[in-house]
């Protein structure tokens, strides 16, 4: 496996970044950074944003009753939202990762189920925990949607999002149910994720059904390919990732193992204005995404500025810097402040107040158990069988949902 290479994009004569009115008294970016996010602009470009809906997603129909049938997504949507996942991969320094046929058509048979019985968008869905199988539905298949259901990133709508919208949303993890642990995004930018399954059925009441394999035994002993992750990342970084309600911020180490709440400050460097960050909360025993230590904080009311550079300072654990600048620039024709400073972007990581709810919580103890793999030393998961949990357990935290309510 290879990183995406990064290519310098040039797009015409015209520097496709901030408008001017945007960088007013905010950070200069050096030619390197710039030449960055022309290529990020660039490449966003030109993601597909097909919208999708019941007419025109499918490659095969699925059939949702007697002669059940879980269908076919076409090559396209599913090649889009793999697109989708590598480029925000990218904006990490990780490793893209690969559709797995498997694991696509577990995700897809899953999807299936959970709209052949309209499974209710506003209850934990993973595992299938409330809900009885309907006599169409083969007791394997079941037993399938069950188990991948409990290892995957989900995701119920009643928009025609695009492919990628769908990423988008668990990598923000704005509609997280349970809060603020971006168990989502961390699963979607781990460091040891190596393949994927993706899958997305209608149901009759409107809502589709998207799954997204992520929890894959074989890269439980893999080795992680940076020590850390944050977000935002480090350098250059796309305002609208960041500016909305319900963000949480976050950073994971790998292999680091810690078990404290951080005092956290973030910095305006334009302004020299500091701000402590909020709802700093520790889920490292959730294990989300194979990461030894998860932490997530909200950055308060600080102002969110295109252009602005900040200095995040996670006390005793990592201080690093950052600059915001627009990633969406379609119909827009825009120029950039530009520094005497012509060294190269270090916009890539280097690579190489509430409750905890998740202590019943199936998917937490598989990752918990990988956790406990990882710190030999930790006994809270020494009597739980992995693949007991896996079969049985359920999965009552880290469930998205896009809220009816919250669609515009």
């Amino acid at each position: 496996m290879f990183f995406k290479k990064i290519s310098i994009a040039v797009i015409s004569s015209v520097l496709l970044l901030m408008p001017v009115s945007s960088v007013v008294n905010a950070a200069t970016f050096t030619s390197g950074e710039i030449n960055q996010i022309q290529h990020l602009q660039k490449e966003y470009t030109e993601l597909d944003k097909t919208k999708y809906s019941i007419e025109n997603i499918y490659q095969t129909k699925p059939r949702l009753k007697e002669k059940f049938s879980a269908g076919s997504l076409k090559d396209s949507y599913i090649n889009s939202q793999i697109a989708y996942i590598n480029y925000y991969r990218s904006l990490f320094g990780l490793y893209p990762v690969t559709a797995d046929s498997t694991a696509n058509n577990s995700a897809q048979k899953t999807a299936a189920v959970m709209a052949a019985i309209n499974a209710n968008p506003f209850v934990n869905q993973h595992g299938l925990p409330a809900d009885t199988r309907p006599n169409y539905v083969s007791k394997s298949t079941w037993k399938l949607a069950q188990s991948t259901s409990q290892t995957s990133n989900l995701n119920f709508n009643v928009t025609n999002q695009s492919a990628g919208d769908v990423i988008t949303d668990l990598l923000t993890d704005h509609y997280n149910l349970t809060g603020s642990d971006t168990g989502h995004r961390a699963w979607l930018l781990s460091t040891r994720l190596s393949t994927t399954g993706v899958g997305a059925v209608y149901g009759n009441n409107g809502y589709r059904y998207s799954v997204q394999k992520v929890l894959n035994v074989n890269d439980i002993f893999r080795t992680a390919s940076q020590p850390v992750v944050t977000y935002p990342n480090s350098g250059v970084f796309p305002i609208e990732l960041i500016k909305g309600k319900n963000i949480a911020w976050s950073i994971y180490f790998s292999n680091k193992t810690y078990s404290g709440t951080p005092i956290i400050e973030i910095t305006d460097n334009d302004t020299g204005k500091t701000y402590s960050a909020t709802n700093v909360t520790n889920y490292s025993k959730a294990g989300y995404g194979n990461f030894k230590t998860v932490i997530t904080y909200s950055p308060g009311k600080m102002p969110i500025i295109e252009g602005h550079e900040y200095t995040v300072n996670i006390h005793g654990l990592y201080k690093y810097t950052f600059k915001l600048f627009k990633q969406d620039i379609s119909g827009q024709t825009q120029t950039a402040t530009t520094s005497s400073n012509s060294d190269s972007a270090a916009s890539y990581e280097k690579a190489a107040v509430q409750q905890d709810t998740h202590a019943d919580s199936s998917m937490a103890k598989v990752s918990g158990k990988i956790w406990a793999i990882f710190n030999p030393k930790i006994k809270d998961f020494r009597n739980i069988n992995y693949f007991e949990v896996l079969k049985n357990g359920k999965w009552h935290n880290n469930f998205f949902l896009k809220r009816v309510l919250q669609l515009k």
